[in-house]
Protein backbone atom coordinates (compact mmCIF):
# COMPACT_ATOMS: atom_id res chain seq x y z
CA UNK A 1 0.00 0.00 0.00
CA UNK A 2 2.75 2.11 0.75
CA UNK A 3 4.57 1.66 -2.69
CA UNK A 4 1.23 2.10 -4.59
CA UNK A 5 -0.74 4.89 -2.80
CA UNK A 6 2.11 7.21 -0.81
CA UNK A 7 3.95 7.49 2.55
CA UNK A 8 2.39 10.60 4.21
CA UNK A 9 -1.65 10.04 3.68
CA UNK A 10 -0.97 6.68 4.92
CA UNK A 11 0.66 7.75 7.75
CA UNK A 12 -1.47 10.23 9.05
CA UNK A 13 -4.36 8.13 8.85
CA UNK A 14 -2.36 5.32 10.96
CA UNK A 15 -1.27 7.96 13.98
CA UNK A 16 -5.08 8.55 14.33
CA UNK A 17 -5.74 4.69 14.67
CA UNK A 18 -2.85 4.54 17.18
CA UNK A 19 -4.53 7.10 19.09
CA UNK A 20 -8.04 5.57 19.01
CA UNK A 21 -6.84 1.49 19.48
CA UNK A 22 -3.97 2.76 22.09
CA UNK A 23 -6.64 4.61 24.17
CA UNK A 24 -9.30 2.11 23.92
CA UNK A 25 -8.07 0.23 27.20
CA UNK A 26 -8.97 3.51 29.06
CA UNK A 27 -12.53 3.73 28.25
CA UNK A 28 -13.67 0.00 27.30
CA UNK A 29 -14.64 -2.89 29.84
CA UNK A 30 -15.63 -5.50 27.12
CA UNK A 31 -12.52 -7.94 26.54
CA UNK A 32 -13.43 -8.45 23.02
CA UNK A 33 -13.73 -5.14 22.61
CA UNK A 34 -10.13 -4.45 24.40
CA UNK A 35 -8.47 -6.95 22.03
CA UNK A 36 -10.13 -5.15 19.32
CA UNK A 37 -8.70 -2.06 20.22
CA UNK A 38 -5.24 -3.70 20.72
CA UNK A 39 -5.29 -5.20 17.41
CA UNK A 40 -6.44 -1.81 16.06
CA UNK A 41 -3.57 -0.05 17.68
CA UNK A 42 -1.08 -3.26 16.10
CA UNK A 43 -1.95 -2.50 12.65
CA UNK A 44 -1.70 1.34 13.36
CA UNK A 45 2.15 0.34 14.82
CA UNK A 46 3.32 -1.54 11.29
CA UNK A 47 2.04 1.27 9.42
CA UNK A 48 4.02 4.00 11.64
CA UNK A 49 7.02 2.01 11.77
CA UNK A 50 7.23 0.97 8.41
CA UNK A 51 6.72 4.26 6.66
CA UNK A 52 8.95 6.19 9.27
CA UNK A 53 12.28 3.86 8.27
CA UNK A 54 10.67 4.41 4.34
CA UNK A 55 10.57 7.80 4.67
CA UNK A 56 14.40 7.77 6.30
CA UNK A 57 15.27 5.61 3.06
CA UNK A 58 13.64 8.61 0.75
CA UNK A 59 15.06 11.51 2.48
CA UNK A 60 18.67 10.86 3.04
CA UNK A 61 21.79 9.46 1.39
CA UNK A 62 25.13 8.32 2.90
CA UNK A 63 26.18 9.06 5.73
CA UNK A 64 23.16 11.49 7.04
CA UNK A 65 20.93 8.15 6.55
CA UNK A 66 23.48 6.40 8.54
CA UNK A 67 22.79 9.10 11.35
CA UNK A 68 19.43 9.69 11.05
CA UNK A 69 18.73 5.90 11.58
CA UNK A 70 20.51 5.94 14.28
CA UNK A 71 18.76 9.00 15.54
CA UNK A 72 15.30 6.99 14.55
CA UNK A 73 16.72 4.34 17.21
CA UNK A 74 18.03 6.88 19.58
CA UNK A 75 14.66 8.34 19.85
CA UNK A 76 12.82 5.02 19.87
CA UNK A 77 14.58 4.30 22.82
CA UNK A 78 13.91 8.07 24.52
CA UNK A 79 10.09 7.45 23.93
CA UNK A 80 10.30 4.07 26.04
CA UNK A 81 11.84 5.58 28.73
CA UNK A 82 9.85 7.87 29.24
CA UNK A 83 6.69 5.92 28.30
CA UNK A 84 7.55 2.73 30.42
CA UNK A 85 8.36 5.03 33.80
CA UNK A 86 5.42 6.76 33.17
CA UNK A 87 3.49 3.90 32.49
CA UNK A 88 4.80 2.52 35.62
CA UNK A 89 3.34 5.35 37.66
CA UNK A 90 0.48 5.51 35.96
CA UNK A 91 -0.23 1.53 36.71
CA UNK A 92 0.33 2.36 40.71
CA UNK A 93 -2.14 4.40 40.57
CA UNK A 94 -4.43 2.49 38.16
CA UNK A 95 -3.72 -0.13 35.76
CA UNK A 96 -6.16 1.94 32.91
CA UNK A 97 -4.57 5.13 33.06
CA UNK A 98 -1.03 4.24 31.39
CA UNK A 99 -3.09 3.92 28.14
CA UNK A 100 -3.47 7.68 27.90
CA UNK A 101 0.16 8.00 27.11
CA UNK A 102 -0.72 6.74 23.41
CA UNK A 103 -3.30 10.27 23.14
CA UNK A 104 0.40 11.79 22.47
CA UNK A 105 0.14 10.74 18.68
CA UNK A 106 -2.49 13.01 18.01
CA UNK A 107 0.22 15.89 18.57
CA UNK A 108 2.50 13.75 16.45
CA UNK A 109 -0.37 13.73 13.20
CA UNK A 110 -0.69 17.60 13.51
CA UNK A 111 3.00 17.63 12.92
CA UNK A 112 3.38 15.21 10.21
CA UNK A 113 0.95 16.37 8.53
CA UNK A 114 2.00 20.26 8.63
CA UNK A 115 5.92 19.19 8.50
CA UNK A 116 6.36 16.23 6.33
CA UNK A 117 6.50 15.57 2.76
CA UNK A 118 5.45 13.37 0.24
CA UNK A 119 8.85 11.96 -1.72
CA UNK A 120 8.33 11.90 -5.40
CA UNK A 121 9.78 8.26 -5.95
CA UNK A 122 10.95 7.55 -9.54
CA UNK A 123 11.91 3.86 -10.86
CA UNK A 124 15.65 3.97 -9.88
CA UNK A 125 15.48 7.94 -8.67
CA UNK A 126 18.57 6.96 -6.18
CA UNK A 127 19.15 3.50 -6.53
CA UNK A 128 22.53 2.78 -7.15
CA UNK A 129 25.02 0.15 -7.49
CA UNK A 130 26.33 -0.63 -4.15
CA UNK A 131 29.30 -1.53 -2.63
CA UNK A 132 30.05 -5.48 -2.42
CA UNK A 133 29.37 -5.48 1.02
CA UNK A 134 25.56 -4.06 0.54
CA UNK A 135 24.96 -6.60 -2.60
CA UNK A 136 21.99 -8.69 -1.00
CA UNK A 137 21.09 -12.02 -3.04
CA UNK A 138 18.24 -13.73 -1.87
CA UNK A 139 19.83 -15.41 0.67
CA UNK A 140 21.38 -12.50 2.22
CA UNK A 141 17.66 -10.73 2.58
CA UNK A 142 16.50 -14.19 3.92
CA UNK A 143 19.64 -13.76 6.59
CA UNK A 144 18.28 -10.18 7.40
CA UNK A 145 15.08 -11.13 7.83
CA UNK A 146 15.39 -13.99 10.25
CA UNK A 147 18.30 -12.43 11.77
CA UNK A 148 15.53 -9.74 13.04
CA UNK A 149 13.12 -12.33 13.41
CA UNK A 150 15.52 -14.23 16.34
CA UNK A 151 16.84 -10.80 17.58
CA UNK A 152 13.55 -9.70 18.38
CA UNK A 153 12.06 -12.86 20.39
CA UNK A 154 15.23 -13.17 22.26
CA UNK A 155 15.20 -8.82 22.63
CA UNK A 156 11.62 -9.15 24.12
CA UNK A 157 12.31 -11.53 27.16
CA UNK A 158 13.07 -7.58 28.47
CA UNK A 159 9.65 -6.15 28.60
CA UNK A 160 7.67 -9.72 28.97
CA UNK A 161 9.57 -11.86 31.11
CA UNK A 162 11.53 -8.95 33.81
CA UNK A 163 8.72 -7.77 35.37
CA UNK A 164 8.36 -11.75 36.86
CA UNK A 165 11.97 -11.86 37.44
CA UNK A 166 12.24 -9.01 39.48
CA UNK A 167 8.93 -9.95 41.62
CA UNK A 168 11.08 -13.14 41.95
CA UNK A 169 13.33 -10.72 43.57
CA UNK A 170 11.41 -9.19 45.23
CA UNK A 171 11.00 -5.72 43.42
CA UNK A 172 7.28 -5.56 43.58
CA UNK A 173 6.24 -2.12 42.65
CA UNK A 174 4.77 -0.99 39.04
CA UNK A 175 7.21 2.34 39.28
CA UNK A 176 10.16 0.28 40.35
CA UNK A 177 10.15 -2.37 37.30
CA UNK A 178 9.34 0.20 34.77
CA UNK A 179 12.28 1.70 35.84
CA UNK A 180 14.27 -1.29 35.45
CA UNK A 181 13.27 -1.42 32.07
CA UNK A 182 13.49 1.87 30.93
CA UNK A 183 17.37 1.57 32.21
CA UNK A 184 18.06 -1.01 29.48
CA UNK A 185 16.13 1.05 26.82
CA UNK A 186 18.12 4.20 27.49
CA UNK A 187 21.01 2.02 27.46
CA UNK A 188 20.41 1.23 23.95
CA UNK A 189 19.38 4.67 23.11
CA UNK A 190 22.65 6.37 23.76
CA UNK A 191 24.27 3.95 21.48
CA UNK A 192 21.98 4.43 19.02
CA UNK A 193 22.55 8.38 19.49
CA UNK A 194 26.16 7.24 17.68
CA UNK A 195 25.10 4.30 15.56
CA UNK A 196 26.47 6.65 12.30
CA UNK A 197 30.08 6.76 13.81
CA UNK A 198 29.99 2.98 14.28
CA UNK A 199 28.65 2.17 11.34
CA UNK A 200 31.65 4.01 9.76
CA UNK A 201 34.21 1.94 11.44
CA UNK A 202 32.51 -1.16 10.87
CA UNK A 203 30.43 -2.96 8.58
CA UNK A 204 27.10 -4.67 8.88
CA UNK A 205 28.43 -7.77 9.56
CA UNK A 206 30.77 -6.31 12.30
CA UNK A 207 27.89 -4.20 14.09
CA UNK A 208 26.03 -7.51 14.43
CA UNK A 209 28.72 -9.68 16.05
CA UNK A 210 29.08 -6.63 18.66
CA UNK A 211 25.32 -6.53 19.10
CA UNK A 212 24.79 -10.39 19.78
CA UNK A 213 27.61 -10.43 22.16
CA UNK A 214 26.45 -7.50 24.42
CA UNK A 215 22.91 -9.14 24.05
CA UNK A 216 24.09 -12.25 25.06
CA UNK A 217 26.71 -11.47 27.35
CA UNK A 218 23.96 -9.13 29.19
CA UNK A 219 21.52 -12.07 29.13
CA UNK A 220 23.82 -14.49 30.72
CA UNK A 221 24.35 -12.34 33.30
CA UNK A 222 20.55 -12.07 34.18
CA UNK A 223 20.55 -15.48 34.23
CA UNK A 224 22.99 -15.91 37.01
CA UNK A 225 21.89 -13.44 39.38
CA UNK A 226 19.45 -13.47 42.16
CA UNK A 227 19.73 -10.16 43.28
CA UNK A 228 18.44 -6.81 41.95
CA UNK A 229 21.84 -5.02 41.15
CA UNK A 230 23.01 -8.35 38.98
CA UNK A 231 19.73 -8.49 36.93
CA UNK A 232 19.88 -4.53 36.79
CA UNK A 233 24.03 -5.25 35.33
CA UNK A 234 22.84 -7.59 32.99
CA UNK A 235 19.56 -5.82 31.27
CA UNK A 236 22.44 -2.60 31.03
CA UNK A 237 24.59 -4.37 28.93
CA UNK A 238 21.85 -6.37 26.77
CA UNK A 239 20.36 -3.21 26.06
CA UNK A 240 23.81 -1.58 24.43
CA UNK A 241 23.52 -4.15 22.39
CA UNK A 242 20.06 -3.16 21.58
CA UNK A 243 20.88 0.21 20.69
CA UNK A 244 22.79 -1.53 17.69
CA UNK A 245 19.82 -3.62 16.40
CA UNK A 246 17.36 -2.17 14.75
CA UNK A 247 19.18 0.78 13.20
CA UNK A 248 21.80 -1.79 11.59
CA UNK A 249 18.94 -4.08 10.30
CA UNK A 250 17.05 -1.14 9.14
CA UNK A 251 19.91 0.49 7.64
CA UNK A 252 20.88 -2.72 5.99
CA UNK A 253 17.86 -2.92 4.41
CA UNK A 254 16.79 0.72 2.90
CA UNK A 255 20.15 0.85 1.40
CA UNK A 256 19.99 -2.29 -0.91
CA UNK A 257 16.18 -1.99 -1.74
CA UNK A 258 15.32 0.07 -4.78
CA UNK A 259 13.11 3.01 -4.19
CA UNK A 260 9.75 1.91 -5.87
CA UNK A 261 10.18 -1.54 -3.76
CA UNK A 262 11.31 0.18 -0.31
CA UNK A 263 8.06 0.46 1.66
CA UNK A 264 6.86 -3.46 1.02
CA UNK A 265 10.67 -4.52 1.48
CA UNK A 266 10.58 -2.59 5.12
CA UNK A 267 7.04 -4.07 5.13
CA UNK A 268 8.45 -7.52 5.13
CA UNK A 269 11.41 -6.61 7.87
CA UNK A 270 8.54 -5.27 10.36
CA UNK A 271 6.56 -8.48 9.39
CA UNK A 272 9.96 -10.04 10.91
CA UNK A 273 9.89 -7.89 13.94
CA UNK A 274 6.70 -7.92 15.29
CA UNK A 275 6.26 -12.10 14.62
CA UNK A 276 9.25 -11.95 16.44
CA UNK A 277 7.45 -10.46 19.27
CA UNK A 278 3.98 -12.12 19.45
CA UNK A 279 5.67 -15.15 19.67
CA UNK A 280 8.15 -14.54 22.33
CA UNK A 281 6.34 -15.34 25.10
CA UNK A 282 5.02 -18.45 23.46
CA UNK A 283 8.49 -19.69 22.93
CA UNK A 284 9.62 -18.89 26.41
CA UNK A 285 6.37 -20.38 28.11
CA UNK A 286 7.44 -23.75 27.99
CA UNK A 287 10.75 -23.29 28.64
CA UNK A 288 9.78 -21.29 32.06
CA UNK A 289 6.80 -23.75 32.63
CA UNK A 290 9.42 -26.97 33.21
CA UNK A 291 12.73 -25.02 34.21
CA UNK A 292 12.78 -21.17 35.07
CA UNK A 293 12.75 -17.74 34.16
CA UNK A 294 15.97 -17.46 34.60
CA UNK A 295 17.07 -20.51 32.75
CA UNK A 296 15.34 -18.71 30.09
CA UNK A 297 17.46 -16.04 29.40
CA UNK A 298 20.34 -18.47 29.73
CA UNK A 299 19.02 -20.10 27.06
CA UNK A 300 18.41 -16.57 24.70
CA UNK A 301 21.43 -15.73 25.80
CA UNK A 302 23.39 -18.69 24.54
CA UNK A 303 21.84 -18.81 21.55
CA UNK A 304 22.73 -15.01 20.86
CA UNK A 305 26.28 -15.67 21.67
CA UNK A 306 26.00 -18.18 18.97
CA UNK A 307 24.37 -15.85 16.51
CA UNK A 308 27.81 -13.38 17.08
CA UNK A 309 29.89 -16.84 16.08
CA UNK A 310 27.85 -16.99 13.22
CA UNK A 311 28.26 -13.34 11.70
CA UNK A 312 31.88 -13.33 12.71
CA UNK A 313 32.34 -16.57 10.32
CA UNK A 314 30.29 -14.84 7.81
CA UNK A 315 32.17 -12.09 8.01
CA UNK A 316 35.68 -13.88 7.65
CA UNK A 317 34.26 -15.57 4.68
CA UNK A 318 33.08 -12.60 3.39
CA UNK A 319 37.09 -10.42 3.65
CA UNK A 320 38.68 -13.67 2.04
Amino acid sequence: IIDKSGRKRLLLWSLFFYAVGGTSGFYLTNIYLLLLGRSVLGIAVAGIMTINTTLIGDYFQGRNRSNFMGWQGAFMGFGGVFFVSAGGLLADISWRWPFLVYSISIILLVMARNFLYEPEISRFKDYKILPAENHLTFKTYLLLYLTTFFGMLFFYLIPTQVPFLLGQAAVLKNSSIGFTISGAVLAGALVSLVYGKIRRRFNFHQIFIFTFLLMGSGYLITALSSDFSGIFSGLIIAGLGTGMFMPNANLWLVSVAPPEKRGRMVGLLNTAVYSGQFLSPIFIFPINHYRSINFSFLVCGTAMLLMACCFYLLNTRRSK
